[in-house]
């Protein structure tokens, strides 16, 4: 809005939609036409339809009530004191036209339409029309401009519009008012396309399910080409879619009408127009219902036998007059059917699903979300295709019909083949349906059929068998008929009763011929007593009922007997088993397993004999206490388990190892496997003792024992009854609390009826005193105590014997060991453990070993060292302790003096220091640290003194001009290369302090100084020398031996050659004494490799070389590193440095590649101007320069826009007049020929890397031959001769130009002429390119060009008039042309005309 209607503080306007969305218009194709046809004046006047325009911008109320800035404040002449009756969502102005259209214009002529404003408010209003700057858009009258409008009234604004092109236009007219903003729009319409479709397209009435097909001739009527695109709903189609047509142009366009049910249906076809318009054109049709029927609706077939078939037939008529199209299908409806398809696209997805899940489990794969669906989705791609193919024709295994598709012709009938083919003994129903063109609804057809199965018999119902014994393999035979023509597979039915699983029929499934019989064996071996009836049924393939087979009968029992009446196994020992044995019989007739036990025999873990009894050391297991909850199994049968075959017998060993004192009445009973228990018992008898054993010598007194040294003595066991026994001496409990430990090597043992045993006891003494101890025994099985023995000693401890008593060191050096033996020995039976210390807590002695032990009567040495740290007199005292004996303490005294210092240094100095060999330019340097270890304050001076250098220097000079920036560093003669510091150091007892000695030289040299260290102790005054270093140090530069300074490639590149990777070594060894680090640098087309050939890689580390180690590379080369068959030569520089020191090598690395090269002389050959009829020869020499033989050949390049062959219009000729006869001149030694007819030449084959730069693909190479032109033998003539003309239409190129010779081959350095054949035929302007291709290498470009023409006078007389001035003795020597042969010279001289000259001078001029 403008700014004449804001006041101060106005608020933003508010933005609001003004009026509702206008309908679209629906234009028929003719309706549009006629409307593109009118003119801007026709427009306007038929814009006699007001609408309201739209409002961009309404103000807010406090903004209308503000007075325009700069307008007057007349009540009168403004609106603002005055309500308006335009509502809120109402337009004040109108405007007319409400949308400004140009059309059917011309390119710059000058159009104008004028635009009503008309007030509808009360009141009158401002109003400012604005017209954004445009090129093609004026405002008749001032822009920006308030006009009033009074109410009821209107003002009219004038548009003018120039178009620059036939085009569309777009602008807009802004009005602004006191309350509101509208836009008019202004519109340019250029040119449209046009086609010219009909208002309406009516099919009338067509089949049901059938395609009705229409076609258009379309043409584009309009001035503009016609980019569409066609559109409509179903069941209505379009062909095709979209497509561009040009102005005038005609297409057709095919309508489709398929309706899928009958009634009626209307549809548009929509042209969308790339300019935005849209025409629609009424597309109706009528869908019925045709006279196709079948003959009957309901097919039954005969009773079929299964696993074969039976046919019937079913007519389709068409008694219409279309070719209907028909499908059999399983579903009635398409609603059905596509359920179907949505059900099987599901049952896909959900196993293409499963599929992808399970092959990425496989593959350990882990994906994202979004990497799975997508795979999924690209597997789903194909199924979803062939889901959406599919044409869901009926299928199924019983009943299929032949064929499920086809065409029947108008007024025919089809036959449908309907096959039966029952797979199960049953009444089968199916409905089909005939999904037909011309009938909405599928037409159904009921299909009933009835499956027969096998005929199969036993023959017998019932079997019934007598005398079965149990566990007996009784054998039977059955037998199954077949009755009917079919074959009949039958199984087995497993049983499903305990007594039916003993039955085996053999064989259990097989197939019986139609006809034929199956013996059936039957195996019984039953596995319990007592009457039994079994039905047995037999499952026949295809037969609803299976066939039953009746089994009854009854099954007895076995019998058994022992061969003794009794097992009596009398009195045994607790602990010692004893065994009998019997024999069982089986008496039955039938093999029989039988399970033998001892009724009455414990439950628990079987009984231990004595065996095992004295094997196990722990005290609770020969308690009785130690017995488990369960009475033990003492009895064991051999074998407990066993089969007896039919009258046979067993023999059976029964062991009793009892561990319970009582007396035995039990059974021994036999149970039948699957038959009975206790089928038979034997009664068995037994009593069980425990020896009485007792101790001879319950006392036993060992007397003096060494303390913890073991002592050993007997003790005798006595058994005086009639049993063997067991016994243990019981290891010893609470050790930690006894005086006296006691133990056995054989504690437990067998002991016979009436003898004894003695068992040895080891005591050992655990205090310095009198030391008791009890002893038990216990006896296998023996109830109550065990035995007890007393053990009584005395104990005592070790006696050592310490020599010397006094150890005295004298004078030693300060911080420095010095170390004397003190003997230890041991006279007693026991090892005595001593612990050595020190009487005083800092001492400055030790002793090695200070602690250990004393073997019996042996001896050990101890080291005393001392280690004083001052210089003074020391003392102290050695204690040594003994453990276990009377006299625990021996005191040996010791004493020292301390002389030398107490300074030390942790690296070694004594010797000197030799730094060997270093690189110069790299500091030197050496760390040590100085420690006062003593007791007082130490005070030390160092300085250094240079004596002797040697060498020469390697620093380089610095350039003139420029002074060096290490030249303030270098040393001065005499002063020292090597400096430490601190210089002065002031040591407390204790501290240390770092020192450095650092040196560096810039020259390589052999430096040898001494390094003086001056210190004084304590409160001593002055001070002296303590030390005296010297220092050798040899500086040297990095030496590396190369094995080559320049390394050379050469490489020759044949034509069957292959331009591979070169290699050279490198070989680089360290002869310096010092290792270093070399970094090599080198550009391509080189690299540097390893040994084996491989690029290191760009950012390998630095390569260290060992003193005397040699590095071994390889240099490669690249010889393809450019493109081309050119000859190349590259040459680098590889450069080596060293980490250590700024010294560098280089290494130069040069690069020769050479292909067949060849050196031609020229590159252009200009013939010049020469006569018509005649030809001319030039050389050119052409040398191999190269090392390589070089085969090459000639050829023309054709290119017509290059190479060119042209006629230029004939100008009068000049004759030669003679006396005689009329003739043509002819250039001396030029040669006259015969043009024959061209021959057919071929174009070489070139490979595409040899062809010249400015070849492109439109050019030929077109090869010479020396068959081309065949020249006649030259007939030389001295003058001018005459030429015959020779008709020449159209000449190639090989007959204008000529190569000889065409091919051949060079040898290195060798150099050929190459003569260049110009043949003049008339008025010619030739112009080619010779490409000369070298085999392995370039092709070469020469252009030749030349042109012949007639004698020209004004040329020929100026040549002629440039050469006599040179030779005016020429004149005199003409001579006069005669009809004689070619090259003869006239017979007399006579003068010349001026023609005769100009021709003459002519073959001078280019032949001197």
């Amino acid at each position: 809005m403008a700014s004449g209607f804001q006041g101060r503080g106005a608020e933003p306007r508010t933005r609001l939609l003004a009026r509702e969305a206008e309908k679209p218009l629906t234009l028929t194709p003719s309706a549009f036409q006629k409307e593109m046809s009118l003119t801007t004046k026709q427009r306007l006047a038929r814009a006699k339809k007001l609408r309201l325009p739209p409002i961009v911008q309404r103000l807010p109320p406090i903004v209308q009530r503000l007075p325009p800035i700069g307008q007057p404040q007349d009540k009168h002449e403004s609106s603002h004191h005055e309500v308006s009756a335009a509502g809120p969502k109402q337009s004040i102005l109108l405007p007319c036209p409400p949308e400004v259209v140009f059309q059917n214009y011309t390119p710059g002529e000058v159009y104008e339409v004028p635009v009503v404003l008309r007030n509808r408010d009360k009141v009158p209003h401002l109003v400012k029309v604005t017209l954004e700057s445009s090129l093609y858009f004026q405002l008749v009258g001032p822009n920006d401009a308030f006009r009033k409008v009074p109410p009821g009234l209107f003002t009219t604004v004038r548009i003018v519009f120039t178009p620059g092109q036939n085009k569309d236009y777009f602008h807009r007219l802004l009005c602004i008012t006191e309350m509101e903003e509208f836009i008019v729009p202004i519109r340019a319409i250029g040119t449209r396309a046009l086609l010219d479709f009909p208002d309406q397209l009516d099919f009338s009435q067509c089949p049901v399910k059938y395609s009705t097909e229409k076609t258009l001739l379309v043409r584009n009527t309009g001035n503009r080409e016609a980019h569409y695109q066609l559109s409509t709903q179903s069941p209505f189609s379009v062909i095709p879619a979209m497509g561009t047509l040009g102005v005038g142009d005609s297409m057709q366009v095919t309508v489709e009408f398929l309706p899928l049910r009958t009634g009626d249906f209307s549809a548009s076809l929509v042209v969308h127009y790339d300019t935005g318009e849209d025409t629609h054109t009424s597309l109706l049709g009528r869908a019925v219902d045709l006279h196709i029927k079948l003959d009957r609706n309901t097919v039954t077939l005969e009773e079929t036998y299964i696993t074969l078939s039976n046919r019937a037939t079913v007519l389709i008529h068409n008694l219409s007059d279309i070719t209907a199209c028909f499908q059999w299908k399983a579903v009635g409806t398409q609603g059905e059917e596509d359920q179907l398809k949505l059900r099987q696209y599901h049952r896909l997805c959900q196993q293409k699903k499963d599929e992808l899940s399970d092959f990425l489990k496989e593959c350990e794969v882990d994906i994202t979300g979004q990497e799975r669906f997508a795979l999924l989705t690209r597997s789903l791609q194909s199924e979803r295709a062939k889901v959406r193919e599919d044409a869901m024709l009926f299928c199924n295994d019983i009943f299929s019909l032949e064929p499920k598709e086809g065409e029947i012709r108008p007024h025919c009938s089809a036959e449908i083949s309907v096959f039966f083919k029952p797979q199960e003994a049953r009444v089968y129903k199916q409905a089909v349906y005939c999904d037909i063109s011309g009938r909405e609804n599928r037409l159904p057809l009921h299909l009933t059929g009835e499956g027969l199965g096998p005929q199969l018999r036993f023959s017998f119902e019932e079997l019934h068998v007598v005398g079965v014994l149990v566990r007996a393999t009784h054998r039977y035979e059955a037998t199954l008929f077949n009755k009917g023509p079919i074959k009949a597979p039958f199984s087995l039915l497993p049983p499903t009763t305990a007594m039916g699983s003993c039955f085996t029929f053999l064989p259990q499934e097989g197939i019986v011929a139609p006809g034929s019989l199956q013996a059936i064996q039957i195996f019984f071996c039953p596995t319990m007593l007592g009457e039994f009836q079994e039905e047995f049924r037999f499952h026949v393939t295809g037969s609803p009922k299976p066939v039953t087979l009746t089994i009854r009968g009854c099954v007895k029992g076995p019998t058994f007997h022992f061969n003794v009446p009794a097992l009596h196994f009398g009195d045994v020992s607790f602990g010692f088993p004893h065994t009998l044995e019997c024999r069982l019989f089986n008496t039955s007739l039938a093999h029989m397993a039988v399970n033998l036990r001892i009724a009455g025999d414990g439950s628990g873990e079987l009984s231990v004999d004595s065996f095992t009894q004295m094997q196990r050391d722990s005290n609770q297991s020969w308690r009785k206490e130690a017995r488990g909850p369960l009475e033990p199994r003492e009895f064991a049968i051999k074998p407990s388990t066993t089969v007896i075959r039919a009258l046979g017998w067993q023999d059976l060993k029964i062991t009793l190892c009892s561990n319970t004192v009582r007396e035995y009445k039990l059974e021994l009973v036999v149970d039948v496997v699957g038959v009975g228990n206790r089928w038979l018992a034997l009664p068995l008898t037994a009593r069980c003792v425990v020896p009485a054993l007792r101790v001879l010598n319950p006392v036993m007194s060992l007397g003096y024992c060494l303390l913890k040294f073991p002592r050993e003595e007997k003790l005798t066991l006595v058994n005086d009854s009639d049993f063997p026994g067991c016994y243990r001496l019981l290891s010893q409990e609470h050790k930690e609390e006894a005086t006296a430990w006691f133990s056995s090597s054989m504690p437990s043992g067998i002991i016979e009826a009436h003898s004894s045993v003695e068992i040895p006891i080891t005591l050992e003494a655990q205090q310095l005193r009198e030391c008791n101890a009890t002893a038990e025994i216990a006896v296998f099985g023996r109830q109550g105590s065990p035995l007890e023995i007393h053990l009584e000693c005395y104990g005592y401890g070790p006696f050592l014997k310490v020599h010397p008593k006094e150890i005295n060191f004298g004078t030693i050096q300060a911080l420095k060991d010095k170390s004397k033996i003190l003997h230890l020995e041991n006279v007693t039976e026991v090892p005595a453990h001593f612990r050595i210390e020190m009487a005083r807590k800092r001492s400055c002695w030790r002793t090695e070993p200070s602690e250990g032990v004393i073997l019996p009567n042996s001896e050990v040495l101890v080291t005393v060292t001392a280690n004083l740290n001052d210089m003074k007199k020391f003392k102290d005292k050695v204690k040594v302790f003994l453990e276990n004996t009377l006299i625990r303490v021996h005191i040996i005294p010791v004493q020292a003096v301390g002389i030398g210092t107490t300074i030390v240094i942790d690296k070694p100095l004594d010797s000197g220091l030799d730094f060997k060999s270093h690189f110069s330019f790299t500091p030197c340097c050496y760390q040590f640290k100085v420690t006062n270890k003593g007791r007082r304050i130490h005070w030390l001076y160092w300085s250094t003194e240079s004596f002797s250098t040697s060498g020469q220097s390697t620093r380089r000079p610095a350039r003139r001009g420029t002074k060096s920036k290490d030249a303030s560093r270098s040393r001065r003669p005499g002063s020292p290369v090597f400096k430490i510091r601190p210089l002065e150091v002031n040591l407390r007892p204790g501290q240390t302090v770092d020192m450095v000695l650092e040196g560096c030289s810039r020259t390589a040299q052999e430096v040898k100084e001494k390094l003086l260290c001056y210190g004084a102790v304590g409160k001593e005054r002055g001070r002296k020398e303590m030390m005296q270093v010297d220092i050798t140090c040899n500086f040297i530069c990095p030496a590396v031996q190369i094995s080559s300074r320049a390394i050379t490639f050469r490489v020759e590149k044949k034509p069957s050659d292959v331009l591979t990777l070169q290699y050279q070594p490198l070989s680089l060894k360290n002869i310096c004494s010092l290792p270093f680090t070399i970094v090599l640098d080198l550009e391509q087309p080189f690299q540097i490799c390893n040994v084996d050939k491989q690029p290191l890689p760009a950012d390998s580390k630095p390569m260290m070389l060992g003193v005397g180690e040699e590095l071994h590379l390889c240099i490669q080369f690249n010889p393809a590193y450019e493109k081309g068959l050119n000859s190349r030569v590259a040459e680098r520089v590889l450069r080596m440095s060293f980490m250590e020191h700024p010294h560098k090598e280089k290494i130069t690395v040069r690069g020769e590649v050479y292909f067949p090269n060849l050196h031609l002389e020229f590159e252009a050959v200009d013939f010049g101007c020469i006569i018509n009829h005649t030809e001319q020869e030039l050389h050119m020499e052409m040398t191999n320069c190269s090392p390589i033989p070089a085969q090459y050949h000639w050829s023309f390049l054709i290119d017509r826009q290059v190479n060119t062959i042209r006629f230029k219009p004939s100008p009068p000729e000049v004759q030669c007049k003679s006396s005689k006869k009329k003739g043509e001149f002819q250039r001396r030694h030029s040669k006259t020929e015969s043009v024959e007819e061209p021959t057919k030449t071929t174009k070489p084959i070139q490979n595409s890397s040899q062809q010249p730069a400015d070849a492109e693909d439109s050019l030929e190479a077109e090869a010479l031959s020396s068959t081309a032109v065949k020249p006649r033998r030259p007939v030389r003539k001295r003058g001018l001769g005459r030429v015959p003309k020779v008709k020449q239409p159209n000449p190639r190129m090989q007959e204008v130009f000529d190569v000889h010779p065409l091919w051949g081959e060079l040898q290195p350095g060798e150099s050929q002429e190459v003569t260049f054949t110009f043949f003049g035929h008339p008025n010619i302007v030739a112009r080619v390119t010779a490409l000369c291709h070298v085999e392995g290498g370039p092709t070469y470009e020469v252009v030749v060009t030349g042109e012949a023409s007639p004698l020209a006078t004004n040329w020929m007389w100026k040549k002629w008039t440039e050469h006599c001035r040179y030779n005016r003795l020429l004149l005199s020597q003409l001579f006069v042309l005669e009809s004689q042969p070619a090259g003869s010279c006239p017979p007399q001289s006579q003068a010349l005309s001026p023609s005769q000259l100009l021709c003459w001078l002519w073959g001078f001029e280019n032949n001197p």
